[in-house]
C-alpha cells in the first residue's frame, strides 16, 4: 500500500505505544487522527502532528464517527484493569466496535496491537502464532485473547486486518510499564522474582514496534496474518540488574504470573521472514536509555 496522504486513525494515541506509532505514521506522510477520550490529551497529540478526535473506542457510535473517511486503523487502546468486566469492555468489545467501524468505512488495513500475554504459556513451547490462547486467568490476558479472536473472525469475514503480538515493550515514556513503572518498582525492591530471575525475558523496543506497524501497512503479504514480534531475549534477572544491585525478594513459582517463570522459546521468526523485519536497537542500548531517563 502507498501510505503517503492516506488517512489513519490511531486509538490509544496519547499512550506509550500509540504516541510512538502516531509519530512514525506522521513521518511516513499519513494524515493521522488520534482518538482520545480526554480533552487534555488534545495538546499532546497535536504536538505529535495528529488531529485529535474525541471519543471512546468501546462506543460503537464514536468509533464509526472517528473511522469515517480513514483508510487505515491502528488499534492500540487497551486497559490493564484487573476487573474482568471492564477489561472485556475495553479490550474485547472495544476491539469489536473498531473492527465494525473499519468494515463499515471500507478501510484498506486494520492493525491490531495485541500481546504475548494472550498465549497459554503453561501449554506451549515454543510460543508461536499457532500456540493456544488463554481462556482463563488474568483479566488482561483473557480479554486481550478475546479481542484477538474477534480480529481473527473479522479477517475470516474479509477485513484486511493484521495482528501484532509483542512481548515486553521497552522505551522511555511516563506510562511505559517495562521502561518506567517496573524499573522504579525494581529499584525500590518491590518486584519479587521466581526461579532466581532465570525466567526468559522477551522484549521489543517501541520504535521497532512502530516500524513493524509501517511494514504491516505497506506489505500486502501482511493481510490476514498474525505476527509475533521480538527483538531478542534475556532473563528477568539480567533485566532487573540494570536497576538494582541487591537481590530482589524471591517468590515461589506458583505465586508468580506465568510469564515471569516461562523458560520456553518465543522465536518471532515469521515477521522477519515474511516482512523483512529487522530490529534497530540492541538490548544494552535500550537499557542505557532507560537508566538515563530514570537518572540511575
Amino acid at each position: 500500500m502507498e501510505l503517503k496522504g492516506k488517512v489513519a486513525l490511531v486509538t490509544g494515541a496519547n499512550g506509550f505505544v500509540g504516541s510512538f506509532i502516531v509519530r512514525r505514521l506522521v513521518e511516513e506522510g499519513l494524515r493521522v487522527r488520534a482518538l482520545v477520550r480526554r480533552p487534555e490529551a488534545d495538546a499532546e497529540v497535536r504536538a505529535l502532528g495528529a488531529e485529535p478526535v474525541r471519543g471512546d473506542p468501546a462506543d460503537a457510535r464514536s468509533a464509526r464517527e472517528a473511522v469515517a473517511g480513514a483508510q487505515v486503523v491502528v488499534h492500540c487502546a487497551a486497559t490493564g484493569s484487573d476487573d474482568l468486566a471492564e477489561a472485556m469492555r475495553v479490550n474485547a468489545e472495544g476491539t469489536e466496535a473498531m473492527l465494525e467501524a473499519a468494515r463499515a468505512a471500507g478501510c484498506e488495513r486494520f492493525v491490531h496491537i495485541s500481546t504475548v500475554a494472550v498465549y497459554d504459556m503453561a501449554k506451549a513451547d515454543p510460543l508461536d502464532e499457532g500456540a493456544p490462547l488463554v481462556k482463563e486467568g488474568r483479566a488482561y490476558s483473557v480479554s486481550k485473547a478475546e479481542g484477538d479472536r474477534r480480529v481473527l473472525a473479522a479477517i475470516e469475514r474479509g477485513l484486511p486486518a493484521v495482528i501484532l503480538r509483542p512481548p515486553c515493550i521497552l522505551g522511555v515514556h511516563p506510562t511505559s510499564t517495562w521502561g518506567h513503572i517496573v524499573p522504579r518498582s525494581i529499584a525500590a525492591g518491590r518486584f519479587p522474582l521466581p526461579l532466581g530471575g532465570e525466567g526468559h525475558f522477551f522484549y521489543v523496543h517501541v520504535r521497532n514496534l512502530a516500524e513493524a506497524v509501517v511494514l504491516c501497512l505497506r506489505s500486502e503479504a501482511a493481510v490476514g496474518q498474525v505476527f509475533d514480534i521480538a527483538d531478542g531475549q534475556s532473563t528477568w534477572g539480567r533485566y532487573a540488574a540494570h536497576f538494582r544491585t541487591e537481590p530482589l525478594p524471591p517468590v515461589p513459582e506458583s505465586q508468580a504470573p506465568n510469564f515471569l517463570s516461562y523458560r520456553g522459546r518465543f522465536p518471532a521468526e515469521k515477521i522477519r521472514r515474511v516482512l523483512g523485519y529487522t530490529p534497530r536497537y540492541s538490548f544494552e542500548e535500550v537499557m542505557r536509555e532507560t537508566q538515563q531517563a530514570l537518572g540511575s
